[in-house]
C-alpha cells in the first residue's frame, strides 16, 4: 500500500469493509444452513451485529464527508503550491509584470528601420527639420545637417507638388525610409545615431540621383 493509499485509508473503509465481509458470511450461512439463524439468541445476535455495522457505516461515512477537504480548498492548495514552488502564475491571473513573455519587451522601431537602429525610449532627442523645394525642383532646402550623438529625428515637410520623403544611411548599416508624402505632409526619420557622417536623401526614385540629397554630420 502506497503512501497516498494509505493516507486514503479511513475508518469509513475499515467498517465498509467489515461490513462486507458479515455480508458474505451471512449469506454463506444461510446458504449451507437452512436453519440458519435460528430462533431465540442466535438469530438476535445476528441481527444486532449487522445493526452495529450498519449504524458504524453510516456514522464514519458522516465523519469522513465533514473531515475531507472542500474541492475550492483543493484548488487553492494546488494553485499556491504553483505560485510559490514554480512561480507560475494562479489560474485565472494575468503573467506579472516584467515576467515570463513580457519580460524585456520594447516596443517594435519604425517601419523600414534595420535591426540595431532602434531610438531608445527617454534622453534627449535632436529634432532636425527639412524642406522640399516648394518649386518642384528634386532637392531639400539645406545640403547639410549636424547633430549629437543619441537620438536624432529628422522631419521633412513637403510643400512641392511632387512626392518626397525624407530617408536615411550610414555606416554600420544603419539605414531607415521615411513614409512618402504628398504635398503639405512631413515624412520623419528617427534613429539612435553614433559620431560619423551619414546621408540623407529622398528615396523616391530618380530623385537622389538628381540631387535630393545632403551630409549629417555626428558628433
Amino acid at each position: 500500500m502506497t503512501l497516498l493509499a494509505a493516507q486514503e485509508f479511513t475508518a469509513f473503509h475499515a467498517v465498509g469493509i467489515t461490513l462486507a465481509l458479515w455480508a458474505v458470511i451471512v449469506t454463506l450461512l444461510g446458504v449451507t444452513r437452512e436453519d440458519f439463524p435460528g430462533k431465540g439468541a442466535g438469530q438476535k445476535i445476528v441481527m444486532a451485529i449487522s445493526v452495529v455495522l450498519v449504524a458504524a457505516a453510516i456514522g464514519t461515512a458522516i465523519a469522513t464527508s465533514k473531515n475531507a477537504p472542500k474541492g475550492g480548498e483543493e484548488a487553492a492548495k494546488v494553485n499556491k503550491a504553483g505560485r510559490e514552488g514554480t512561480g507560475q502564475p494562479a489560474q485565472g491571473g494575468g503573467v506579472a509584470p516584467g515576467t515570463g513573455a513580457n519580460a524585456g519587451r520594447q516596443p517594435g522601431g519604425n517601419a523600414g528601420q534595420k535591426p540595431g537602429a532602434a531610438a531608445p525610449r527617454g534622453g534627449t532627442t535632436t529634432k532636425l527639420l527639412l524642406s522640399a523645394d516648394p518649386s518642384g525642383q528634386l532637392r531639400f532646402d539645406k545640403d547639410t545637417l549636424q547633430a549629437k550623438a543619441g537620438t536624432v529625428q529628422i522631419t521633412m515637410n513637403n510643400p512641392s507638388p511632387i512626392q518626397h520623403n525624407v530617408s536615411i544611411e550610414g555606416p554600420g548599416g544603419v539605414g531607415q525610409q521615411g513614409k512618402t508624402v504628398a504635398k503639405g505632409g512631413a515624412s520623419e526619420v528617427q534613429l539612435n545615431l553614433k559620431p560619423g557622417k551619414y546621408t540623407y536623401y529622398c528615396s523616391v526614385p530618380g530623385h537622389r540621383q538628381a540631387g535630393m540629397q545632403g551630409a549629417l554630420t555626428v558628433q
